[in-house]
C-alpha cells in the first residue's frame, strides 16, 4: 500500500511539472505577441514575404524537435520549447492585432476552462484511449492541409468549420494526450522523467495554443 501511494504521489508530481512547463510556455507566447503589438512591430513584420515566414516557422520548429528532441539534452529541450513558445508569440501577434483585447480575453478563458475539462477526463478516465491515436493525428494532418488551402481561398464557411473542427480535434487530443502521458509516466525509469515532461508540455502546449487561435477566430470580435 505505501509502495502504491508513493508511486501515485511520484506520478502527480511528474505530471503537474509537465502541466508547470506547459502553463510557463503559453505566458511566454502571449507576452511575446503582447509586447510586439505594444511596441507596433506587427506591420514591420507581417507586410512582406517575412509575414509568412514568421506564421509557418512555428510548424517547422515543432516538426524539428519532434524528430531531433530524443537526440537533445534536457537543457537542449528547454531551450527549443522556450523558443518555440516565443516565435508562436510572434506568430500570433498578428491575430491580437486584428481582435479586440475582450475577445482574446474570452477566447483565452474558454480554452482554459475547456482545455482543463478534457485533460482532467483524460487523466482520470479508466478507459484507454490510445486507440484514439492514428485518428487523431489524420485529423490534425487534414486541419493543417486545410489551413494552407484557407489562405488562399477566402471563404467564411470554410474557414469556420476549420475551426470548429480544430476544437473538436485538439480537445480530443488534449484528453489522449494526458491519458498517454499518464500510462507513460506510470511505468517510466526515473531517469528519463525530465526529458519526458518537455515532450509532454509541448503536446499539451501545441493542443491549447491551437484551442485558442481557433476558438478566437471562431468567435472573436474584430477591431474595428
Amino acid at each position: 500500500m505505501d509502495y502504491s501511494l508513493s508511486a501515485a504521489e511520484q506520478l502527480n508530481t511528474a505530471v503537474i511539472g509537465v502541466i508547470q512547463r506547459m502553463a510557463l510556455g503559453v505566458a511566454a507566447t502571449l507576452v511575446a505577441a503582447l509586447w510586439i503589438n505594444v511596441m507596433g512591430l506587427v506591420p514591420v513584420l507581417f507586410s512582406s514575404v517575412l509575414g509568412y515566414v514568421l506564421i509557418f516557422a512555428p510548424l517547422a520548429v515543432c516538426l524539428y524537435i519532434g524528430f531531433r528532441g530524443e537526440r537533445m539534452s534536457v537543457a537542449q529541450l528547454r531551450g527549443w520549447f522556450y523558443g518555440f513558445a516565443v516565435l508562436m508569440g510572434v506568430s500570433l501577434s498578428v491575430l491580437f492585432s486584428v481582435y479586440t483585447t475582450g475577445s482574446i480575453v474570452q477566447a483565452l478563458f474558454g480554452t482554459a476552462v475547456s482545455f482543463a475539462a478534457l485533460a482532467g477526463w483524460g487523466y482520470f478516465t479508466r478507459r484507454d484511449l490510445s486507440g484514439l491515436g492514428p485518428y487523431l493525428m489524420a485529423g490534425v494532418i487534414g486541419i493543417v492541409v486545410a489551413s494552407v488551402i484557407g489562405i488562399f481561398v477566402q471563404s467564411t464557411a470554410f474557414q469556420m468549420a476549420i475551426n470548429v473542427l480544430a476544437i473538436v480535434i485538439f480537445l480530443a487530443l488534449t484528453a489522449y494526450d494526458m491519458n498517454r502521458i499518464r500510462d507513460l509516466f506510470w511505468s517510466a525509469d526515473a531517469a528519463e522523467i525530465e526529458r519526458m515532461q518537455w515532450f509532454g508540455a509541448l503536446s499539451l502546449y501545441t493542443n491549447f495554443i491551437n484551442i485558442f487561435i481557433s476558438m478566437l477566430q471562431l468567435f472573436g470580435t474584430r477591431n474595428e
